[in-house]
């Protein structure tokens, strides 16, 4: 509901940036390069009639309103697309052979122009504050391309720069500087290639949306989902909670230095314990949930421990010091979050669910105006988030259903409902695994599907989109503890196998 930098919407329009009036051919033109490939003829000139207003400077009278009009339909322009103008490329480069014959079908879905909108109210801000702020902020954004060609037409050390020297002539910067660009006719093609550049450039990185992934990774854990864990690491994303790990203790710092030394640029926390339970092959149940802040969003980040009651069960608080995981990061702008990474207790123990969400609960209201974002294995599901369940449900499992509910309830916690499964078992499937924020607002979340692999896992993965300026990416990665990436060998291995390798 902002108003539109001052330069934009003359930008937006192609006339002159001190204008105050425009025509229909230019309406219609910044309609035809805003136009994506999947927008509907209908919506568009149904959203072009709701602008007509007796105070426009276009309309001289009061008139019928062109989403009225069937007659605007066949002559208002047809929207083109990336391969229209691929098409008029080739056209003029007479490359006549290359030409597609007739009318295509295929619709470019990338050609998203509006998206570049946020990159141009940045720039057009910058050039009535500071330019050069605006250059570092798209270098440290691995927009390099971008930051050079401003340096060169805006900056002080770039081309433009060297020849006013040269010529002994002023150097303009800021607005002065995007008024001379516009008043000389030498440079309406650079003015002209700019703005291109601008909206191509934007259209592509507001594209790479940052997100947070939260995978249960159950039945088999880290060790034996190690290349799909891998998978998740290599795209890079700011935020990952894993939950049902199944890491001992003993093997927490092996795990730890293992994925710093294929993925240094991560901070990695595991927790984990040893339950009462034992499995199929007799071993004791280990509980264990990892945490993986990127260190370019977070440069600085510090573990938490929730202290629990002392007149908890012992073996209760155990398990919860496995299953939960809080950690505190900064990101590169000083804004500070808290993450917790939540396993919960299934269904079948109520008093190990009731006590998870107490100590969580009570955790949430001492941070008062904090940032908190909790994602995880809630091993309950909203209102309808069950599907092919026998009615009435369970006892036990309506019963961690109105767990979740009131738990949102009583902290004001901000819950974004699951449309699919999440969980899948065999006769049956629910939404399991959720995202809760507290202070703080999320775009909705996507499910993503199982990851093509012969192992059957039983959780989706739940990848939730980030705003990107809260989350800025710095372009230096620099950590303030090094990680130990030395070779380490195992002596007891080394000494069993020496004779057979002098052999």
């Amino acid at each position: 509901n902002k108003p539109m930098p001052k330069g934009m919407l003359q930008a937006l329009l192609n006339i002159a940036p001190n204008s105050k009036s425009w025509t229909p051919i230019d309406l219609s033109s910044c309609i035809s390069r805003n136009t994506e490939a999947t927008d509907s003829m209908e919506d568009v000139v149904k959203a072009v009639g709701n602008l007509g207003t007796p105070g426009d400077p276009t309309l001289k009278a009061p008139g019928p309103s062109p989403a009225h009009d069937n007659n605007l339909k066949r002559t208002f322009p047809r929207m083109r697309t990336l391969h229209d103008s691929r098409r008029d490329w080739l056209s003029e480069e007479e490359l006549w052979l290359a030409i597609p014959e007739g009318v295509t079908n295929r619709h470019c879905l990338t050609h998203a122009p509006r998206l570049s909108w946020k990159l141009m109210v940045e720039f057009f801000l910058a050039l009535n504050s500071n330019l050069g702020s605006w250059i570092h902020n798209l270098e440290r954004r691995d927009m390099m391309l971008l930051g050079s060609l401003t340096e060169n037409i805006f900056g002080f050390t770039g081309a433009y720069a060297k020849r006013q020297q040269a010529s002994l002539t002023p150097i303009l910067v800021g607005w002065k500087r995007w008024m001379e660009l516009n008043a000389a006719n030498t440079e309406e093609k650079q003015r002209e290639s700019w703005l291109v550049n601008l909206r191509m450039t934007g259209s592509i990185s507001t594209n790479s949306v940052e997100k947070a992934v939260s995978w249960n990774v159950g039945p088999h854990g880290y060790q034996r989902g190690k290349s799909e864990i891998y998978k998740i690491f290599e795209q890079g994303p700011p935020i990952i909670c894993i939950q049902d790990a199944r890491i001992p203790k003993k093997r927490k710092n092996s795990v730890k230095r293992d994925l710093q030394r294929v993925f240094p640029h991560y901070w990695i926390y595991i927790t984990s314990t040893q339950g009462p339970k034992k499995d199929r092959k007799d071993r004791p149940y280990v509980y264990s949930v990892l945490t993986a802040l990127h260190s370019a969003f977070f440069p600085k980040v510090t573990q938490l421990r929730c202290h629990h009651s002392k007149q908890l069960d012992p073996a209760i608080r155990r398990e919860m010091d496995g299953r939960l995981s809080i950690t505190k990061a900064q990101t590169p702008t000083g804004t500070t979050f808290q993450f917790i990474n939540l396993y919960q207790f299934t269904a079948a123990n109520p008093q190990g669910q009731t006590e998870m969400w107490t100590a969580t609960e009570n955790w949430i209201n001492k941070q008062k105006d904090n940032r908190i974002i909790l994602q995880g294995d809630l091993n309950s599901a909203h209102p309808g988030g069950r599907w092919d369940y026998a009615q009435p449900l369970n006892k036990d499992i309506g019963t961690a259903d109105k767990k979740l509910e009131h738990f949102i309830k009583s902290t004001n916690g901000n819950f974004y409902t699951q449309q699919e499964h999440t969980w899948k078992g065999k006769e049956c499937r629910a939404a399991l695994d959720h995202v809760l924020t507290w202070n703080y607002h999320l775009p909705p979340q996507v499910t993503r599907t199982l990851p093509e692999s012969h192992k059957k896992f039983d959780h989706c993965q739940i990848w939730t989109q980030l705003p990107h300026l809260d989350f800025p990416k710095q372009g230096s990665t620099a950590r303030t503890t090094q990680p130990d990436f030395s070779q380490r060998i195992d002596t007891v291995f080394f000494k069993r196998h020496v004779d057979e390798w002098k052999t």
